[in-house]
């Protein structure tokens, strides 16, 4: 299991290095799934605000999902395995306008923070 976040290049007109300003940034996340097992899984996000579910992702496909995220959080993503483990990602702050990317491994039993 794998995550990691990056933001879209943009066009911003405010002086900021990296081309954004606070109102070019959307109100929401983009997260890209890679479900590289066989197994069908599904996956939530856990927030300060609770536990929202974020969909389904086959066994050996990908999936795009698109959260509303009006502000900057702290967020993990919960992984349940349809006939398996459960396993949680790190916690990491996620910023309006951020793209998320998730593998789901092969081997999903003995990856990290799998229970």
């Amino acid at each position: 299991m794998a995550l990691a976040a990056c933001a879209s290049p943009g066009v911003g007109t405010s002086g900021d290095p990296y081309g954004f300003s606070s109102t070019d940034r959307p109100p929401r996340i983009r997260l890209v799934i890679r479900n590289m097992n066989f197994n069908d899984v599904r996956l939530f996000a856990l927030t300060p605000s609770g536990r929202t579910s974020i969909g389904h992702v086959g066994g050996k496909q990908d999936a795009e999902f698109v959260l509303d995220w009006p502000i900057s959080a702290y967020m993990s993503i919960e992984i349940d395995m349809v006939a398996g483990p459960k396993c949680t990602t790190q916690e990491m702050q996620v910023d309006p306008g951020d793209i998320l990317e998730l593998q789901v491994a092969v081997v999903f039993d003995q990856t990290s923070g799998c229970r």
